[in-house]
């Protein structure tokens, strides 16, 4: 929430969406990727939409996919409506970096696109149960899974896989 309401307050972008400059709003959001302090706080993703027409969408990566599900915020500048900015600062592939650094588990992460991202190591192709235990590659296995949401409201599936 931090980082969506620091970007709601940017001069540049509100104004550039007051004009309809939408090229100017799209260089305002590149440049807040690109930003050096943009390495600290991790902003993957960001988008104005306005009704069904996305007027602006900044990625880290080339096509955005596989992001986690953004937050939310209305845009106004002077009471007049200028679009839902939608910010994501984490994508899937960070995601489980995180996970697997802070718990030392296996973790496989799967899409309804069909994108899989997973820990060095953690089996990327074949059927996972939700929970119980598994064999793979002659090494037993604790599984539990959960299910979130990513960008666009994509069903993700997260698996948790620690050695027994």
């Amino acid at each position: 929430m931090q980082q969506l309401n620091r970007i709601a307050r940017d001069s540049t972008l509100l104004n550039a969406l007051s004009r309809g400059d939408v090229a100017g709003a799209q260089a305002e959001a590149d440049a807040q990727l690109r930003s050096p302090g943009n390495h600290f706080v991790h902003v993957t993703r960001i988008s104005v939409v306005r009704g069904s027409r996305v007027l602006v969408n900044a990625t880290v990566n080339s096509d955005g996919v596989f992001v986690v599900a953004p937050a939310s915020r209305v845009l106004r500048l002077h009471g007049r409506l200028l679009g839902t900015l939608l910010v994501s600062i984490q994508d899937v592939t960070g995601y489980v970096k995180v996970v697997h650094d802070l718990t030392g588990a296996d973790v496989v992460a799967r899409g309804a696109s069909g994108h899989v991202r997973t820990s060095r190591g953690a089996p990327t192709r074949g059927p996972l149960p939700s929970s119980g235990q598994v064999m793979i590659a002659g090494r037993r296995y604790f599984v539990r899974s959960f299910h979130e949401v990513g960008w666009g409201n994509e069903p993700l599936t997260v698996w948790i896989l620690l050695r027994a």
